[in-house]
């Protein structure tokens, strides 16, 4: 984990293993935008992907991707009642 997180990329991250707990423990702890276990380049279209630190801003995919996209914005009026 520590040569893994030793640099400027976080795109994606693979972890091979048949200790379930062992995976969770590495993929919680990788600095990575999409962790694999017991598979990779798998995906799916409502799972987000993008990277951390140099490989990437935002997301791409599923609903985080709207993010990209939109910005909330608020609008007040006041309207004055028929007289």
């Amino acid at each position: 984990v520590e040569l893994a997180n030793d640099s400027d990329y976080g795109l994606a991250a693979g972890i091979h293993s048949a200790d379930v707990n062992k995976c969770i423990d590495v993929a919680n702890r990788v600095k990575a935008g999409t962790v694999w276990v017991n598979t990779y380049n798998d995906f799916h279209p409502m799972v987000p992907f993008g990277g951390f630190s140099a490989s990437g801003i935002g997301r791409e995919m599923g609903e985080e991707v709207l993010h990209e996209y939109t910005q909330v914005r608020a609008v007040r009026m006041k309207i004055n009642p028929p007289n």
